[in-house]
């Protein structure tokens, strides 16, 4: 197949994720194992281009500058300026005229500054890439990624473009800056998609921008520079129709009525002076005059001056301001859409519950700060009574590979409880969540180390969605500590704990489980099994996933990215100031309700939510005649809030759009 048919049927076969491996391979004429040769690179860095966004143009700064002075009121100020001079007035043309010239200088380097930031937040991207190309590993700029290349990726790298997964080993992708999704996203090279599935389930792709925190594996790329999907979002960006902000318009409209104003007022004033035998020329002085004092020169100076004081303050609040009058527009906004993960959440896994020897413990805290209590019907729980919840999280800890650290460094002993500042995880968000709900009981991996010694661990796989490790005591006795998908676990044990002993697992004990396991669930929290076994001296030798048998179930622990407690408070604000909160995320709608529920954000009795699905679904007229009762969008992709936010101005409204979003590119 020539490159030219090539690019003639790649419109046409865009959804590579409802296509097997070899499809993919075939089509891209490429090799798992030996990649494109350097001549098939070279034609098809001719025919696709470099793997880069391709933007407008960039307007020359005299160009910019000259813009400053198009503003209808600029221009009237400027005519004023001409007929001062005219009429000898110098003194009034050199004030206005400085005037002019403080307002333009003032918007045009608020609009340089502004340009040079967005400049360096879109450099952000993967610098580099290591591809298979002729038979050969290599480390490639990764601007020069081509479609069929043999993409490697590793944890820690970010990913340079879009492609198909060939193969996948434990892979996890941190996908929220795309997609919104709060959790990292298990990618399965093997499964293949119906066409109309959406952009966070796609588990066989992987996206440029996203980074991958776990694993390993191969992807054959199949889209580069603007036909990524962040390319995508670029493009729509970049096709957005510039309009001018309310306060602009407004001072259009009042330039236009100051205008025809003094003009009808001097036609007046002239008329009425020469019917009364004033000489012509001495009338038409007068009416000039008049209508040079009448222009509020000052006005566009006090605009600029008090529009660029808000953008010094929004600078120190972190913000880009691209151009002065978008300060005022925040004032007038009725609608802000949010993004959920980071923005209106912490973006940390929280274990909210714990479910143990039928007692389900409530975790307070947020985040991955030791602030926080475990507690059973508002009791502090006790070491002495509570063994089964002491046990469920000493498998937490130990069947475990995160570091919670404190500005960076790793913490311990009393230190712990005195630190107060920035806490981080370094591994596995969900594995964070699970050290800082043991921490809060005063129990630590390395403390437990102490007197036993980790021997082996069976790592997560996807097909057996769940982890092991085995631990050896100084009596050289052995346990095997597993954590996984709570059907999964129930599955593979045979006993429970019951905080004293060890009992059968019957039918009742497994259905009372399910219930407790539904019931977090349905709280929008991500759930995790504990279970243990002591291995016989016999398995010792040969330590494996066979292993995994006659497990004693010993607890549930429910998890969720909680809110923000000054994003709470944020929502009340702009409710009481008639402002509606939009929630917009690619969580899963369950999850997205728990939070605008806890928010505030979301009344069910009232409220209505929408997925992607049900959005690709409804026509322009379906959705504009919902959006005003549409509260929580998810599970939807950018170019859904491109439409979700066209639809609300189609309703009158002033909308503003937070978040991080694909901002991280």
């Amino acid at each position: 197949m020539d490159n030219e048919n090539m690019l003639a049927r790649w419109s046409k076969v865009e959804k590579w994720y409802a296509r097997t491996v070899e499809e993919t391979l075939n089509f891209w004429r490429t090799d798992e194992h030996e990649g494109l040769s350097s001549s098939d690179v070279k034609e098809r860095l001719d025919r696709f281009g470099y793997n880069e966004m391709i933007g407008k143009t960039e307007v020359a700064w005299w160009k910019r500058l000259l813009a400053q002075f198009q503003d209808f009121m600029v221009v009237v100020l400027l005519v004023a300026t001409l007929i001062s001079g005219l009429l000898g007035e110098y003194a009034d043309a050199v004030t206005i005229l400085a005037i002019v010239l403080v307002n333009a200088i003032l918007g045009f380097f608020q609009e340089y500054r502004a340009e040079r930031s967005m400049e360096a937040l879109c450099k952000l991207t993967a610098p580099s890439a290591r591809v298979v190309r002729n038979g050969v590993a290599q480390h490639i700029p990764a601007r020069e990624l081509v479609p069929g290349d043999v993409l490697m990726l590793e944890a820690g790298d970010i990913i340079a473009a879009d492609g198909r997964l060939i193969t996948a080993v434990n892979l996890e992708t941190e996908e929220s800056a795309l997609t919104g999704e709060s959790l990292p996203v298990r990618k399965l090279a093997e499964k293949i998609y119906s066409e109309d599935i959406t952009l966070g389930d796609r588990k066989n792709m992987v996206y440029a921008g996203t980074i991958i925190t776990r694993g390993r594996g191969k992807a054959t790329i199949c889209g580069t520079g603007m036909e990524t999907e962040v390319g995508r979002i670029y493009g729509m960006i970049q096709a957005v129709r510039h309009e001018d902000t309310p306060l602009q318009r407004r001072l259009d409209v009042l330039g236009k009525w100051l205008v025809w104003g003094c003009l009808a007022i001097c036609l007046i004033v002239v008329f009425t002076g020469v019917a009364k035998g004033e000489p012509i020329f001495l009338m038409c002085m007068a009416g000039i005059s008049l209508a040079v004092a009448a222009i509020p020169e000052g006005l566009p100076a006090i605009v600029t001056i008090a529009l660029a004081l808000g953008v010094q303050r929004m600078i120190k609040e972190n913000a880009i301001v691209r151009k002065l009058p978008a300060v005022e527009t925040l004032g007038c906004t009725t609608v802000i859409c949010s993004d959920k993960t980071g923005t209106l959440t912490q973006n940390e896994m929280t274990v909210r519950k714990i479910y143990t020897n039928n007692d389900f413990y409530d975790v307070s805290g947020v985040g991955y700060e030791l602030k926080g209590e475990i507690s059973l019907n508002k009791k502090d729980f006790d070491n002495k009574r509570d063994k089964s919840l002491i046990r469920c999280l000493e498998i937490a800890s130990l069947c475990n590979n995160s570091v919670l650290k404190h500005n960076n460094v790793g913490i311990t002993g009393i230190w712990r409880k005195k630190a107060n500042r920035v806490w981080s995880v370094e591994g596995d968000p969900t594995e964070g969540a699970l050290v800082v709900a043991a921490g809060k009981a005063g129990i630590w991996r390395e403390d437990i180390e102490k007197t036993r010694r980790r021997l082996t661990e069976i790592p997560f796989e996807a097909q057996r969605r769940r982890m092991s490790v085995v631990y050896e005591d100084n009596g050289s006795k052995a346990t095997l500590y597993t954590k996984g998908a709570p059907d999964t676990i129930l599955e593979l044990c045979r006993y429970y704990y019951d905080g004293t002993r060890e009992m059968p697992l019957t039918p009742g004990i497994i259905e009372r489980i399910n219930l407790a396991n539904d019931r977090l669930t349905q709280d929008a929290l991500r759930v995790l099994a504990m279970a243990y076994r002591r291995l016989e001296p016999a398995e010792m030798a040969n330590i494996n996933e066979s292993c995994e048998h006659e497990l004693v179930f010993n607890g549930l622990v429910g998890m969720i990215d909680p809110p923000r407690q000054e994003a709470r408070q944020a929502i009340v604000i702009c409710r009481q100031a008639g402002i509606k909160t939009i929630m917009i995320t690619g969580d899963h709608r369950n999850t997205a309700i728990a939070i605008a529920s806890e928010l505030r954000l979301f009344n069910a009795d009232i409220d209505k939510a929408l997925t992607g699905s049900e959005l690709d679904a409804l026509s322009d007229k379906d959705l504009a005649a919902a959006v005003d009762q549409v509260s929580v969008y998810a599970r939807v992709s950018p170019a859904h809030k491109l439409r979700i936010v066209k639809a609300l101005k189609g309703k009158g409204h002033i909308v503003a759009m937070t978040g991080d979003g694909v901002w991280r590119r």
